[in-house]
């Protein structure tokens, strides 16, 4: 009886500890799950079209395959994104195609921001993005790879109007640079690994940018800030003090302001017989300009980007043929680094087309 007893006693406690254990288990993933479902359900939405080769040389389009698929495989690390790339053989088309929602010729025409935002809107996304791959260099001892690439991000509401569906005839979007750097040493010279790298590097850097940071911010994984001892916090607490005594001691001299050598100078504007001019000076920076961009204002309206991505790094001046007599013109300018860095827009003075 005793014996019976026990073992009933050592069945009860063993079920016991089964099931705390399973409990133990189970329940950090099912608040897991729960968790990611949650980050997921209020996740911005961002439907990224394949990247394409806009390179000089036009033989960039297995690099640009290498982007798209890095950028799938990165965006499935985010909680605060939800990142899909397009494929037409995809299952998410193929409803849209059978339930009227989206046009064949939409599916299979070239993939420009309209199209882009039609097929958007099809798919009820936040936003859309284009991506083009402008470079690749491979030089240096060790071995180095650098992938520039430029993406436009759409936001589907501020392009498509809500009572009619239709999209807008010039979208605008938030254009940005990054580039993807691989080093030798990560990858035994194979330049196959090292473009496999930087792709992955310039995905990571645009997922970085569509959570609304600069690419200037990102920091790769696994980098350790740099740390500074207090000696370098008080020289540059002298310095500080240092400044502000000699503004203060220098009487009624005009204020020193600071410079953006990133930006262009020397702006000038002139009417010419069939267009307006735009001239200025190249940026003072060191570093290396990938292109410039202009936008431009007529009477007071929004400013609308008219360079058509043709004003290259060496390009000091635009003519802008398709104007209106007797309209106002405001035209800005702004420079696009192969490092990702795009500088702040400047201002032309108004000028009146003839």
């Amino acid at each position: 009886m005793t014996r019976l007893r026990y073992s009933k006693l050592g069945r009860n406690l063993s079920y016991t500890l089964i099931a705390a254990l399973l409990l133990g288990v189970v329940a950090p993933w099912g608040s897991l799950l729960t968790a990611r479902a949650g980050a997921q359900g209020g996740a911005k939405t961002i439907l990224a079209f394949p990247a394409v080769d806009e390179s000089e040389e036009g033989n960039l389009a297995d690099v640009a395959a290498r982007v798209t698929a890095a950028l799938a495989l990165a965006g499935q690390d985010q909680k605060a994104i939800d990142l899909e790339v397009f494929s037409a053989s995809s299952p998410m088309v193929r409803r849209a195609l059978a339930d009227g929602s989206l046009r064949a010729a939409d599916v299979e025409a070239p993939k420009d921001a309209v199209n882009a935002l039609t097929i958007g809107q099809a798919f009820r996304v936040h936003s859309v993005i284009l991506l083009s791959v402008q470079s690749l260099t491979l030089a240096g001892d060790p071995r180095q790879a650098e992938i520039a690439v430029m993406g436009t991000e759409y936001d589907v509401a501020a392009n498509v109007d809500p009572d009619t569906g239709a999209v807008a005839a010039s979208p605008s979007g938030n254009t940005f640079g990054v580039s993807g750097v691989a080093k030798g040493r990560r990858a035994a010279g194979d330049d196959a690994g090292l473009m496999r790298l930087a792709a992955k590097n310039a995905a990571d850097k645009i997922m970085h940018v569509l959570t609304g940071k600069s690419a200037e911010e990102f920091v790769e994984r696994g980098a350790k800030p740099e740390k500074r001892s207090n000696l370098w916090r008080w020289l540059a607490l002298a310095l500080v003090v240092g400044a502000v005594v000699a503004a203060t001691s220098s009487g009624g001299d005009e204020p020193v302001v600071p410079v953006d050598d990133t930006v262009p100078t020397r702006l000038s504007t002139r009417a010419t017989g069939d267009g307006i001019l735009l001239l200025w000076r190249a940026p003072a920076t060191a570093k290396t300009i990938f292109k410039y961009q202009i936008q431009r204002s007529a009477d007071g309206g929004v400013f609308v980007r008219i360079d058509g991505d043709k004003v290259g790094p060496g390009d000091t001046r635009f003519t802008d043929f398709d104007i209106v007599a007797g309209t106002a013109y405001v035209y800005q300018v702004r420079v696009l680094y192969t490092d990702g860095y795009i500088s702040p827009w400047v201002t032309f003075n108004q000028v009146v087309a003839p």
